[in-house]
């Protein structure tokens, strides 16, 4: 039985710096963030603008930690939400929220964390309505713990082929040379177990693929596109540990000639009893 459960939880609306053709911070807008006691955070910023780099039309977030008396689980969400982004006016989106739900048993084993909820509404990156599989489903039921993923990857050959192919193992050169940082396990050798970082034991997984095919200028692998003379957009990106994940909806790492990173829609979630 867990002593002192530490709830942990935090939503960012969007947060980055742009370097280029100004030197200016984001700060992070529309922060929610739990106390390790639990209890409830909401945050909310009005529409935005800077220049005519980046606009939006209003993010809120929202992250909750309580204890169910009835099942004994710890219980915490995380949400956050944005309406009416456009970098650059390349990259438009009407909506998107993250959202993850977090089940702490109370023997201390590893949660259920499912990021059913998280959505996009009418993305659209270079003129391109953008025609994205999502992964929600996979990720809320048999995989929503580490175990189960581990499980499922070792036993299941199909899904092991399909988390291989994503992650772009062995194909490294099919990727652009901005997008391979955003695929750690291109070069692995051993296949046999999920490729996890031996520092920190997680893994990195797309929560949504992009149907659209490359073309010249606008080049997608996977969860990432790349657009000339504009930059490298990941979508949907979900680190999994044991005991903790984070959802960042949207990452545009801008290169040319507007510089700068931004993440938008970002929710994460993780807990336990650590504490003496």
């Amino acid at each position: 039985m867990i002593s002192r459960f530490q709830y942990h939880g935090y939503a960012i609306g969007i947060s980055g710096q742009i370097t280029r053709p100004i030197n200016q911070l984001v700060s992070s807008q529309a922060v929610s963030a739990l106390a390790p006691v639990g209890g409830y955070s909401s945050a909310k910023q009005e529409g935005y603008r800077l220049l005519e780099i980046l606009s939006h039309g209003g993010v809120t977030s929202e992250v909750t930690g309580n204890h169910n008396a009835t099942t004994g689980n710890y219980e915490t969400s995380v949400t956050a939400t944005m309406h009416g982004l456009n970098i650059g006016n390349v990259l438009l989106l009407e909506s998107g929220t993250a959202y993850l739900s977090l089940i702490h048993p109370p023997d201390g084993g590893q949660p259920r964390i499912a990021p059913r909820g998280s959505f996009f509404r009418n993305l659209r990156i270079a003129g391109q309505e953008i025609e994205l599989e999502s992964r929600v489903d996979d990720y809320s039921n048999t995989l929503d713990t580490m175990d189960g993923l581990r499980k499922r990857y070792k036993e299941d050959a199909e899904f092991r082929e399909r988390f291989l192919k994503e992650a772009h193992v062995g194909k490294e050169n099919e990727l652009h040379e901005k997008q391979r940082k955003y695929f750690p396990w291109r070069n692995i050798t051993d296949k046999a177990e999920l490729p996890v970082s031996k520092a920190q034991e997680k893994t990195v997984v797309p929560l949504f693929i992009v149907k659209n095919p490359s073309a010249p200028g606008f080049h997608v692998s996977g969860n990432v596109i790349t657009v000339e003379n504009f930059g490298t957009v990941v979508i949907g990106e979900l680190v999994i540990g044991g005991f903790g994940r984070r959802l960042t909806m949207l990452h545009a790492d801008l290169g040319s000639p507007t510089d700068g990173d931004l993440s938008c829609i970002v929710a994460e979630g993780n807990g336990g009893g650590g504490d003496p």
